[in-house]
């Protein structure tokens, strides 16, 4: 609110260039000039009188900086941004009105004085109008205002602050920040929304390039094709009659469908959308968002191979029992020895299956490590006739909880099928694994002998075989590879170093 001042003889007494004027015209006339370098107001030449009726007429906040020293005379929306500076600011050098931005006034008068233009956008200013310092911003425009002869007489500024609108998009893109690190928590890739009448899609730039869609494009709208290009082909089907579905009854929309990225990965997606009505109530619009489930999915794959894996070793185990049986049957002289030998091998074997346990469980928290040596002890004796049957040349290797449970794993598989149809299914079989490592990997040989003649691969891979593979190459970084000789198996198995470790 402006002060309220002495009112004025009335405003029929005040020159006509400030009748109609209000307050500020009374305020113009009440100043006395005649100290000033503009003298007294009867003496103002007819361009000056013209320039401040103007201005006190004009809503936007305007002002004159007149002469060397910038002396102010300004309308009733500049007096508003002066806040409680005016109205002891009117008639004073814009220098001193203004002391904390003298440096930026001083530049505008000596440009415009000399006769240029000035304009400044979003402008940050510390003014200190009401008590305390505070951050503004302001669009600036500064002319010189010239008399009927041609010479410079005042700087005619309009002024407009956008402190508001400033501050507005500041806490509109805090806003928007705020919200997309709480999007990122929460796995979520990004938001779209899908216009029916123009099968559009608009969505932010983490969504499209998800997509591998142009995201300069999707923010101003892409046909939805362009989207729907990247689906796997095996879920377009299941995709598009879903969509549709929704399109069509107005409902929500819930899927999980896989993507082909720009560089040929495969990636799974989880979409989720709430349709919208137009004005008559029919189906208009489709908004969501959506997360990325890839590791999900990965994890439930996983999950399911070491449920079947659980299955299988339950099976194997008591195969691998029975044969324990029967193996010590034959070389125990009485019962009580029997019964020493197979309990020692059952208590072996149970050793090499608490290795394993982690992986099936999907047990976390184990730090300690083993060395490869003992995770073939653990695994291979309850395989073997004697000790005698299996040698082991190998640097000192320590092995991560993490891969050790990967590894037992391939070495159970190995040891099983040599136990049940390799070197190890006799007394006279053999087992040499010799190892070679370097910074990078380990290279593993498993070399079966003197078992049953061998006749080349099994016809099927069987189920212990993939998991064998998925947990060299997905899990250890490496390969693995058969060689299956009349003498017996070779197995060539490859590491990572660092996989090794973890």
């Amino acid at each position: 609110m402006l002060e309220e001042v002495a009112p004025h003889s009335g405003q029929d007494d005040l020159p006509a260039f400030l009748r109609q004027s209000g307050e500020m015209g009374e305020l113009i006339a009440a100043h006395d000039w005649s100290q000033s370098e503009l003298g007294p107001i009867a003496g103002w030449s007819a361009s000056l009188k013209s320039a401040v009726s103007m201005i006190l007429a004009a809503t936007p906040a305007m002002a004159l900086l007149c002469g060397r020293q910038g002396l102010l005379i300004y309308n009733r929306g500049y007096a508003e941004v002066c806040g409680k500076r005016h109205p002891a600011i009117l008639g004073s050098s814009v220098l001193a009105a203004w002391p904390e931005a003298a440096e930026f006034n001083g530049h505008v008068l000596d440009v415009c004085l000399g006769g240029e233009s000035l304009t400044y956008h979003d402008t940050p200013l510390t003014l200190t109008r009401n008590g305390f310092p505070e951050q503004t911003w302001f669009d600036l425009n500064y002319s010189p205002l010239r008399d009927e002869d041609g010479n410079i007489i005042a700087v005619f500024a309009v002024v407009s602050e956008v402190t508001s609108l400033h501050l507005a998009q500041d806490e509109l893109h805090s806003k928007q920040e705020r919200f997309s690190h709480a999007l990122s928590a929460a796995g979520v890739i990004g938001i779209w929304d899908w216009h029916f009448d123009t099968d559009l899609m608009f969505t932010d730039a983490r969504f499209a390039d998800f997509y591998s869609v142009d995201a300069t494009r999707a923010s101003t709208g892409a046909p939805r094709a362009e989207f729907d290009a990247h689906v796997h082909p095996d879920d377009r089907a299941y995709v598009e009659e879903e969509t549709q579905r929704v399109a069509a009854s107005g409902g929500d929309l819930s899927i999980e469908h896989r993507l082909i990225g720009r560089d040929g990965s495969v990636r799974w997606v989880m979409v989720r959308g709430t349709g919208f009505p137009d004005a008559d109530g029919q189906p208009a619009r489709l908004s969501g968002a959506a997360v990325e489930i890839t590791n999900r999915k990965k994890a439930e794959e996983a999950r399911r191979l070491l449920i079947r894996e659980l299955h299988h070793r339950i099976k194997n185990t008591f195969a691998v029992i029975a044969g324990m049986v029967t193996m010590t049957a034959r070389s125990a002289a009485d019962v009580g020895e029997m019964a020493d030998v197979l309990r020692g091998r059952l208590v072996a074997l149970a050793a090499a299956h608490e290795l394993i346990r982690p992986a099936i469980t999907a047990e976390v928290g184990h730090t300690e490590q083993t060395t490869l040596a003992d995770l073939f002890t653990a695994i291979l004796t309850p395989h073997l006739y004697s000790p005698e049957q299996f040698t082991l040349t190998a640097p000192p290797v320590e092995i991560g909880v993490t891969a050790a449970t990967s590894l037992a794993l391939v070495l159970h598989e190995l040891a099983t099928n040599a136990a049940k149809y390799g070197a190890l299914s006799t007394s006279k079989g053999r087992l040499d694994v010799t190892v070679r490592c370097d910074e990078t990997k380990l290279e593993l040989d498993w070399i079966e002998s003197g078992g049953p003649s061998v006749s080349g691969p099994p016809r099927h891979q069987g189920f212990g075989s993939r998991l064998a593979s998925m947990s060299i190459v997905g899990q250890l970084a490496g390969s693995i590879d058969f060689q299956w000789k009349e003498t017996g198996l070779d197995a060539r198995l490859v590491m990572s170093r660092e996989r090794l470790a973890r």
